[in-house]
């Protein structure tokens, strides 16, 4: 469970809404291994973090309990998703639920993915005005200034 991979979900934009399932408080994880399961087409963005506590959770969701859903909620009610331990159910207003657009989700998708990677940079061990030495066997030395990470 310690991986991203609830970060990028194979699914086809044309074929349903997006949809907000809210769920119970820390069963973000237990709720989204349900819905893999059940095949159901969903999105669980998360960031990874360090924490103090060797022992706690890596990982964390970016919206505390709140999945993405994606496809018809006639489907879900099919697929029996508001039955699901941890499940409270799809955000609604006037009983009818709210879509999200497409775009919403793509901006949350690249923030998670920033946050990400400035949690890997972190670990790259140099600071901004660090003196760093290249060496290549191209091109030989190059003394150089750390300004900041752009991959891991």
């Amino acid at each position: 469970m310690e991986n991203l991979s609830v970060e990028k979900p194979k699914i086809s934009e044309t074929n349903g809404h997006w949809y907000a399932l809210r769920c119970k408080s820390n069963m973000e994880f237990v709720v989204d291994n349900q819905l893999e399961t059940r095949n159901v087409a969903r999105y669980l963005p998360v960031y990874s973090v360090n924490p103090v506590n060797s022992r706690s959770r890596r990982i964390r969701p970016y919206f505390p309990g709140y999945l993405f859903l994606h496809g018809h909620p006639d489907d879900f009610y099919a697929q029996r998703v508001f039955l699901m331990r941890g499940v409270i159910g799809l955000i609604s207003f006037d009983d009818i639920p709210a879509t999200i657009q497409p775009n919403l989700i793509e901006a949350v998708r690249r923030q998670t993915s920033r946050l990400n990677q400035e949690q890997k940079c972190e670990h790259s061990g140099f600071e901004p005005g660090d003196v760093v030495l290249i060496e290549d066997n191209t091109i030989g030395q190059i003394e150089g200034i750390f300004e900041k990470c752009i991959n891991s």
